[in-house]
């Protein structure tokens, strides 16, 4: 069960966040998808650094974005509502895009050397010293 629960920010990541950001932008006009997923990339690459998993990190942003890119292919009313990107280019510059707030989470994670042990299938915080 604590497994699990360790690789859940990895099950996150199989959501296409560019996607519904751009959704909720299209259809509510409200930008909170991208202020909450700028905030969850964030918090995303601290943990992803911390716990020392940075190749799961990569692969959830290879997942994400080709799921992004797929879903997007739903939606040809996006041609027009994003003149004059297209929506693929779209996709694929916000996913770059989300990487800097993902590697700001890494700087910090690295910066306050906080690193998440698993020792008898119990989870804790430990900020290494110097």
């Amino acid at each position: 069960m604590l497994k699990q629960l360790y690789r859940l920010p990895l099950m996150l990541f199989m959501i296409p966040f560019v996607y519904l950001s751009l959704w909720l932008d299209t259809y509510f006009q409200s930008v909170l998808g991208f202020f909450f997923s700028l905030v969850l990339a964030v918090l995303l690459g601290f943990y992803f650094k911390a716990s020392k998993q940075l190749h799961l990190w990569a692969v959830g942003n290879i997942v994400s974005t080709i799921i992004s890119l797929l879903l997007q292919h739903q939606h040809p009313e996006w041609h027009f509502h994003y003149q004059p990107f297209n929506p693929t280019l779209l996709v694929l510059s916000l996913s770059l895009l989300y990487l800097i707030p993902q590697l700001f989470g890494i700087f910090w994670a690295k910066v306050l050397r906080i690193n998440l042990a698993q020792d008898n299938h119990k989870y804790k915080f430990i900020f290494m010293k110097k």
